[in-house]
């Protein structure tokens, strides 16, 4: 008796990177022209967000919004808080919620999750229950600009914080085959500097040519 093979089931991880998150668009789109269509898809901080465009069948819709932005349009999100975070995030959560998508996790047609931090103990917490939005919400609660999100009795913040691409979710998801997207893998290496090159001047009465060791380690 053969055996049917089993498909291998995909799954995209999309990384945090701030404003450069609007390449994971990009990335969706290149994927679905080759064909390639993920079964799980997860996410931390802007991965969050565009993910859950994605998994919610609304990514052109948001692709063009996010492409018609404007300054005065981004000025128009912005609802200052005195503390906890410059901004309270509630006007653009609200906009998602109106324009794009807010139903719970566990209903979506494709499966999601995104990534926040625990403030509190410094853990990794994986949202994959309850609103969408709220998940959204938590995991985009950069530090310092958004306020932080209580749920469940945590202060949830940024979840770049502690996995910036969430691979090892996309794993528990089930996927065999993770996608990953690293928006932060330019600017990692760009502040590597390597130690140099340690040599040796060559012993001109034994004619015996320089040693030269490569430093491959680098220093921050």
């Amino acid at each position: 008796m053969t055996l049917a093979r089993r498909t291998p089931k995909i799954g995209l991880a999309l990384g945090s990177g701030s404003a450069r998150g609007w390449a994971h668009i990009g990335v969706l789109q290149a994927l679905d022209e080759a064909g390639i269509r993920p079964d799980v898809v997860c996410g931390a901080s802007i991965g969050a967000l565009v993910g859950a465009a994605y998994a919610a069948g609304e990514l052109e819709r948001f692709a063009d919004w996010v492409q018609s932005l404007g300054m005065r349009d981004v000025f128009g999100f912005m609802d200052f808080n005195l503390s906890g975070g410059m901004l309270k995030g509630e006007k653009l959560i609200s906009f998602w919620r109106r324009n794009f998508a807010d139903f719970n996790i566990e209903d979506s047609a494709l499966p999601f999750a995104a990534v926040a931090t625990d403030l509190h103990s410094g853990a990794e917490v994986w949202l994959r229950h309850g609103s969408i939005a709220d998940a959204v919400r938590a995991s985009i609660a950069m530090p310092g600009l958004f306020t932080p999100v209580v749920r469940e009795g945590r202060l949830l913040a940024d979840g770049g914080l502690v996995n910036p691409v969430p691979a090892s979710l996309a794993r528990a998801m089930g996927a065999d085959i993770v996608i990953a997207v690293d928006l932060n893998a330019s600017l990692l290496h760009r502040h590597m500097h390597p130690l140099g090159v340690v040599a040796t001047q060559p012993d001109e009465t034994a004619g015996q040519p320089a040693e030269v060791v490569d430093a491959h380690s680098a220093a921050w």
